[in-house]
């Protein structure tokens, strides 16, 4: 008779679910920090009427776009597990709607949190994100995670642009695109870097990676 490895089995999914948990449990915490950071319109207020940048996408390009960036890339660092980014997006989405009903956190219409063109998008970002991770997995990890950065933020900026702000905000100028897209780009960068930097002190205090 043939024997399954069943005990294996066993062990790979209960070390599975350790990751999978970590990265729900980093989303969840973004989307609380994120929500209570940035309530309503701040960030609206911050790009136009404070740094007069242009817009619709100023917001995603240097602050949303990037703070996602490091929750998710930090949760598939920690863990080296392909999934967890897309994993810790979801529990984003869901973790905001559940703040949004529960303790009234208040959101800009413009991004349509909690929608299912939201959900949309955060699931491209994560996917985003699993993808670069592993095709650029022969670069050094320092550049894989800036690479990984730039792709995404610009995957949720083209995102916002072409589905969402038509719906809530406005069609994007060209004009404004090479500034915004520059931003994004450079943003998406430094949140790429930033999550490395973090990366190795908090890996060497998990130590989720390298069990298997």
């Amino acid at each position: 008779m043939l024997k399954f490895p069943t005990r294996r089995l066993v062990k790979i999914d209960v070390a599975y679910a350790k990751k999978a948990a970590l990265g729900v449990a980093m989303g969840a915490v973004g989307a609380a920090l994120f929500l209570f950071a940035f309530p309503g319109g701040s960030i609206s207020t911050l790009m136009h009427d404070v740094l007069h940048l242009p817009g619709p996408g100023a917001g995603i390009a240097a602050v949303f776009g990037p703070f996602l960036i490091f929750v998710l890339l930090l949760s598939s660092l920690l863990t080296r597990t392909r999934g967890v980014a897309l994993i810790a997006a979801l529990a984003f989405v869901v973790s905001c709607m559940v703040l949004v009903q529960v303790h009234g956190a208040r959101t800009n219409p413009k991004g349509a949190f909690g929608s299912l063109l939201f959900l949309a998008a955060l699931a491209l970002l994560g996917l985003a994100i699993e993808v670069v991770l592993v095709l650029s997995s022969a670069f050094r990890p320092a550049r894989q995670c800036l690479l990984t950065g730039a792709v995404a933020n610009a995957v949720l900026l083209i995102f916002y642009w072409l589905v969402i702000f038509p719906r809530t905000a406005s069609w994007v100028k060209w004009k404004d695109v090479p500034v915004l897209m520059g931003i994004c780009l450079v943003t998406g960068l430094l949140a790429g870097y930033v999550a490395w930097l973090a990366f190795q002190p908090l890996s060497r205090v998990l130590a989720l990676g390298d069990k298997e």
